[in-house]
């Protein structure tokens, strides 16, 4: 299996992943980025099929897995709430809200982008998750 990478810089075209040398380095690249940044995860570049979302600010880090009508967040509750009040994680342009208590420490949540990558797209199961997203 490959991952299709999309995340700021590279949104056009996706940056496809096969090893977990190759991820490390994408993961790399997606936390050296200025603010909460997210990466979305494609497997084999089928949206269709369960995607992983990996945020990183930091030495925090937020997890979103989606798929076939489901939807789960990572559950860490380990951080306080951002000075700003809202865990906000940013793709390309775009603001992504996440519960209060998403943000767990930034190497779960690169051990878990390796879980999706290894275990073929499974929800990894090396963190929590809740299915509750963030609160209106």
């Amino acid at each position: 299996m490959t991952l299709s990478a999309w995340y700021e810089g590279h949104t056009d075209a996706p940056v496809i992943v096969a090893t977990p040398a190759e991820l490390d380095a994408l993961l790399d690249d997606v936390a050296a980025l200025d603010g909460p940044q997210l990466v979305q995860l494609l497997q084999d570049g089928d949206m269709a099929k369960p995607d992983l979302s990996v945020g990183f600010d930091g030495d925090r880090g937020v997890l979103r897995y989606a798929g076939k009508a489901e939807e789960f967040y990572s559950k860490g509750g380990t951080f306080p709430l951002p000075e700003y009040g809202e865990v906000m994680y940013y793709f390309a342009t775009g603001e992504f809200e996440y519960p209060d208590d998403a943000e767990i420490p930034a190497a779960d949540a690169r051990k878990a982008a390796h879980e999706y990558l290894a275990s073929g797209g499974e929800r990894p199961t090396c963190v929590e998750w809740t299915r509750e997203g963030p609160t209106p």
